[in-house]
């Protein structure tokens, strides 16, 4: 068997698998990530409120300062920011849920607020894994379209001669085909030949 037809039946495959991988990873997690914020802020925000009604029915000043957030604020900060002032209040809540009781807040509401917390933590953790899963896919794809290159070179345009006097349109057609149109480089060189003119 050629190595081109082995090329064909694993390094396509290769290719289109490792170019998934770039593209899956990034868009998938970051619709998770927002998802996941938005309810962590939903649960930190109600939390907050019930402090906040029983710091000021207490007239507890410093306690209302500490808790006085928005959703809007909150989205403002960095991920490590937002996750650390999430743990904030929920640890405060977690020193008054007697207290809270009253207001609406349970042991189950602040298991609820730390799971959130929790997988959003994870999903900021996540990242660093994806772009290495991403560079590892871009390196494989690296050497495939080495293999593909080294194949073209050796073996199919060097087939693609003996078909030169029998078939010269296919010949012709295949070499043209060959040909790669660096548009990058046509537009540069165009550009500098209307700036000498």
């Amino acid at each position: 068997m050629l190595d081109i037809q082995r090329f064909n039946l694993r390094g396509k495959h290769q290719i289109d698998k490792m170019h998934q991988v770039q593209m899956a990873y990034s868009s998938a997690n970051s619709k998770l990530k927002v998802k996941e914020e938005a309810e962590m802020i939903q649960a930190i925000i109600q939390v907050a409120a019930a402090i906040y009604a029983y710091a000021h029915s207490n007239n507890m000043p410093d306690l209302v300062s500490k808790v006085s957030i928005t959703p809007s604020y909150l989205r403002t900060l960095t991920d490590k920011e937002l996750k650390t002032a999430c743990m904030n209040i929920y640890e405060l809540a977690l020193t008054l849920v007697e207290e809270l009781t009253d207001y609406g807040i349970t042991n189950e509401t602040l298991a609820n607020a730390k799971s959130e917390i929790d997988e959003f933590s994870a999903l900021i953790a996540a990242p660093r894994g994806e772009i290495v899963t991403r560079s590892q896919a871009t390196a494989e794809l690296r050497v495939l379209f080495a293999q593909a290159d080294e194949l073209l070179k050796n073996q199919l345009d060097k087939l693609m001669l003996m078909l030169e006097m029998s078939h010269p349109q296919v010949y012709k057609t295949y070499m043209a085909a060959r040909i790669i149109i660096d548009l990058k480089a046509s537009k540069a060189k165009q550009e500098e030949e209307t700036m000498e003119a």
